[in-house]
């Protein structure tokens, strides 16, 4: 059961974050940001990496001066079961940049998938409670002494 509950966990985490429009001098290097391409910077992303998206996803790892260093997913988001994500760092300059959002966590989100996980943990106990353990043997010597009446 703890299984299951990791598994609807996991499945429901992502509607815990939300984007927030953001400047791109305003991002410090380190923030999981989705930024929207230029024309011209997906047509290098294309030829380069492969990449056929206007709209990438990553961290911003670094800023110096006139270029932008993202470190993106470079598998296109493509996951397999046993695979690790690869990233590939792509500089850019900031007018390739169109619009940036910053991963933000939901706190309503956030609140409403615990209370969820935790309703559905008091469920799961308390059913668990009511109807005892079936695998538990009956004590020893059957159940309790006759009453002998009218002797």
């Amino acid at each position: 059961m703890r299984s299951v509950l990791y598994a609807v966990a996991a499945a429901l985490s992502p509607g815990c974050y939300t984007y927030v429009p953001a400047t791109l001098d305003a991002v410090p290097a380190g923030t999981a940001v989705r930024a929207v391409l230029s024309t011209e910077a997906q047509l290098v992303l294309r030829d380069s990496l492969g990449l056929r998206q206007q709209t990438v996803q990553g961290t911003l790892a670094d800023r110096d001066g006139d270029r932008v260093l993202l470190a993106i997913r470079a598998d296109g988001g493509d996951w397999r079961a046993g695979s690790h994500a690869l990233y590939q760092r792509v500089a850019l300059t900031p007018r390739d940049v169109l619009q940036v959002e910053v991963k933000r966590l939901h706190r309503g989100r956030t609140v409403g998938l615990l209370v969820g996980i935790a309703a559905t943990a008091t469920v799961v106990a308390i059913e668990a409670v009511v109807r005892g353990n079936p695998g538990t043997p009956e004590p020893p010597g059957g159940g309790p002494p006759e009453r002998l009446v009218g002797w």
